[in-house]
């Protein structure tokens, strides 16, 4: 009997070692462990007027995955990169430099999280080029970071799931994510502007500076200024996109913000200050024009059918215009005025709202004649005397995910390995739990476009992806 004790005293004490474990191959075997969120702290993040904070109707906990489980395996590929070799700096070993927004940074289902990161365009394609793209990623015991949503329904109007376990928050406030302080090479963040500032307008309760800070407050910081920090950055080859967020954030806020459309046709952003900054310093470079955003399924869910449905008054705000009543508000004409998802506007799908609906100018986006703010969200102007000009006074490539993502609305894209993508927001494989952004698969869909203009342009020969590896991570 005593035998048997001492036994299973000694199976007890080398099992309770093994728990203790640290080591990252024992971690990735039992699986990283579900941390709980204070209460505190998940209230101030749904108290946030961004994206993340709206239409929440309930919370979820997902276990954050290994790495292993995100991305396929490397398959030691060593691509001839001498074509696009910096020459000028020598840099040693190659560096590959993404600078851009939320697609970039691999935002999706209306956060920030690790297997996000990991699975942004500008990874995939740095993973198929044979080189390794250093990431400021959250740790894995952190690794839902902002926090993300899982969509419910979109009937009548989109609600969502909180995922509320492992947030990266380094304290209950909600307002800073723990910094990073490694090696980057992906200078890309939510909200990042044209200028290559964070947008910081009031619907976004300074998200922008909250991820921004994860890196640009760190130890290898020269400059407390973005763009004159990222301009003294060498690299041999360099992915640009931006302008999407400027854009989300300007139909989310009705209109206004920080639009990208009224810019001289021949001034400078920071953006394409730094390219050419880029440029100048010989490194080559791919960039991306913007898809069009009012194609998007979160902007498109809120139909005449559905508001016809409602039996309420619709009364929009118009100061000053000779539509407006005495107290400023004209009717709303369905043929020009679309609704923008927002907290009241939740409350008027939800039938929450009887017989007359007042709604702010931040509400509604309008294609009025005296006021045409369709025009502030579209990205024409943009891509062509920003983007594409400064392609060609480089001699860059541009991708077009513009023509990309009009194909993709219309149902007439099918990847190179046969995949059908289907731009549904529920049912597809394209768009994420936010409707805006895309899933993995939908990022490996771009990472494929991006391979395809790079080895055209340089006539290298990059493997493209199997995308359907991506399908439902």
């Amino acid at each position: 009997m005593t035998k048997i004790l001492m036994k299973a005293f000694a199976l007890f004490l080398f099992s309770f070692t093994c728990i203790a474990c640290t080591n990252p191959d024992h971690l990735e075997e039992a699986g990283i462990p579900i941390l709980t969120s204070s209460p505190t702290l998940l209230s101030n993040v749904k108290a946030n007027s961004s994206f993340l904070g709206w239409a929440n109707h309930g919370d979820t906990t997902i276990r954050v995955k290994a790495d292993k489980d995100i991305l396929p395996a490397l398959t030691g590929i060593k691509i001839d990169l001498t074509a696009i070799t910096n020459t000028l700096l020598n840099l040693g070993n190659f560096r590959l430099m993404s600078i851009g927004g939320a697609l970039s940074a691999g935002f999706r289902d209306g956060g920030l999280y690790r297997e996000g990161q990991l699975t942004a365009f500008p990874n995939l394609v740095a993973r198929q080029m044979g080189l390794s793209l250093n990431l400021p990623l959250f740790d894995p015991n952190e690794g839902n970071g902002s926090g993300y949503k899982t969509l419910i329904n979109t009937e009548p109007i989109a609600s969502f799931n909180l995922v509320t376990n492992n947030l990266a928050y380094t304290d209950n406030t909600a307002n800073t994510l723990r910094p990073y302080s490694g090696k980057i090479d992906s200078y890309a963040f939510p909200n990042m502007s044209a200028w290559i500032s964070f947008i910081n307008y009031p619907n976004h309760d300074k998200m922008g500076e909250t991820f921004a800070n994860r890196f640009f407050d760190n130890t290898q910081k020269d400059y407390s200024y973005n763009y004159e920090f990222l301009i003294k950055q060498n690299c041999d080859f360099f992915i640009f996109e931006a302008g999407m967020d400027d854009l989300i954030d300007t139909f989310l806020s009705g209109g206004g913000g920080g639009n990208i459309t009224g810019i001289n046709p021949y001034s400078e952003t920071r953006g394409t200050s730094l390219i050419q900054a880029l440029a100048d310093k010989k490194a080559k470079g791919i960039l991306l024009i913007v898809p069009d955003v009012m194609d998007l399924p979160y902007f498109n869910q809120i139909t005449n059918e559905k508001i016809k449905k409602l039996n309420v008054i619709l009364r929009v705000k118009d100061d000053g215009t000779a539509q407006a009543d005495e107290a400023g508000y004209r009717a709303f004409n369905p043929a020009i005025d679309k609704l923008i998802p927002s907290p009241y506007v939740e409350k008027l799908m939800r039938g929450e709202i009887k017989n007359i609906a007042l709604l702010n100018d931040n509400e509604v986006l309008s294609k009025a004649s005296y006021d045409d703010e369709w025009i502030s969200v579209s990205p024409v102007f943009y891509n062509e005397y920003k983007i594409n000009r400064k392609a060609k006074e480089n001699n860059l490539p541009v991708v077009d995910i513009y023509g990309l993502y009009k194909k993709i609305i219309a149902g007439n894209y099918t990847t190179d390995d046969g995949i059908k993508v289907d731009p549904d927001w529920v049912k597809g494989n394209f768009f994420s739990a936010d409707g805006i952004y895309p899933t993995a698969f939908g990022q490996a869909v771009i990472a494929n476009e991006v391979i395809k203009t790079i080895n055209s342009f340089y006539k290298l020969n990059i493997p493209l992806i199997s995308t359907s590896f991506f399908l439902k991570k």
